[in-house]
């Protein structure tokens, strides 16, 4: 339990940054919808919709808004609206930033030493 914990800190931490970096280019549920990718968490808007615990409408939404620009959409299934999507360059550079700093601020934590 305490290990999800953690990962659901450190991926709230990668949405945090993913938004600062976007400059406002990033909703809330954008930022989660790039971590969760990047993170191989989905790479489809039912499968993210469900690992993120919100309506697959809102996904879609987002998917159609960063579409060219932070998302590619790879193939789309018109019965179900299922859409598969990838990271662009940009998208995928910011993401590495955002991680990157995440990681490194949680290694330089782990490192100090306990106070009693």
């Amino acid at each position: 339990m305490m290990e999800r914990d953690e990962a659901a800190t450190r991926f709230m931490a990668v949405v945090d940054r993913l938004l600062k970096a976007a400059r406002g280019e990033l909703q809330p549920t954008g930022a989660a919808i790039l971590a969760a990718i990047d993170q191989g968490v989905g790479s489809d808007s039912r499968s993210l919709a469900n690992s993120l615990g919100i309506a697959h409408a809102l996904v879609l939404r987002e998917i159609s808004t960063l579409s060219g620009t932070m998302l590619h959409v790879v193939r789309r299934d018109d019965r179900t609206q299922r859409t598969f999507v990838e990271l662009t360059v940009r998208a995928q550079t910011i993401a590495l930033a955002a991680s990157t700093a995440v990681n490194e601020h949680s290694v330089s934590n782990s490192a100090l030493p306990e106070t009693p």
